[in-house]
């Protein structure tokens, strides 16, 4: 599978599905049955990628800004609720990761793992239960990039300035500056 196979299959189930995480899920699955055991491989090691061009510490720090509080596990599926908006999306958040803001009509779906595992199922029911080899974890555990003190208001508004206004804007969602004083 090329990459440009695996962003049109990513992105048609977004289209198909639309806002609801869930949903662009199932329809993933849907479309991974479809295709041959080696291309599901293929399309697993593709999404990985994409995955990785997210694990920077600036998006997690994004992140952490539209969602509170994220433990590895939680970011992980943030990073894949990311890739599954698309290439534009991911590229976007790469760019500035500031642009995490454009996702905060979907944020109740960002920490659900709705992703994991999609393309060894789809695998297994695809060659009637045959797992494909899973690679282990990554020798970087740790986000590229370095982190920022969110606690710090006065530089995260600068870094941030659309997401502070969105957080000013939602005044339920606790600011890390606010944690910090407690």
């Amino acid at each position: 599978m090329e990459s440009e196979l695996f962003w049109r299959t990513v992105e048609g189930a977004r289209a198909e599905a639309g806002i609801d995480t869930e949903r662009v899920a199932q329809a993933l699955l849907r479309r991974l049955r479809t295709l041959g055991p080696d291309e599901i491989a293929q399309f697993q090691d593709l999404w990985d990628q994409a995955q990785d061009c997210v694990y920077r510490w600036p998006i997690r720090d994004a992140a952490t800004l539209l969602l509170g509080p994220l433990d590895d596990d939680e970011f992980l599926s943030v990073q894949d609720w990311i890739v599954s908006h698309g290439r534009r999306t991911v590229k976007r958040i790469q760019d500035d990761p500031d642009n995490v803001v454009e996702l905060a009509p979907d944020r109740h779906n960002a920490r659900i793992d709705w992703f994991c595992g999609l393309s060894l199922e789809a695998h297994m029911d695809v060659t009637g239960g045959t797992p494909f080899a899973i690679d282990g974890p990554p020798e970087d555990d740790t986000p590229t990039g370095a982190p920022v003190d969110l606690a710090d208001e006065v530089h995260t508004r600068k870094r941030f300035p659309r997401l502070t206004a969105y957080l000013d804007g939602n005044p339920w969602i606790q600011r890390p500056w606010e944690r910090a004083g407690n």
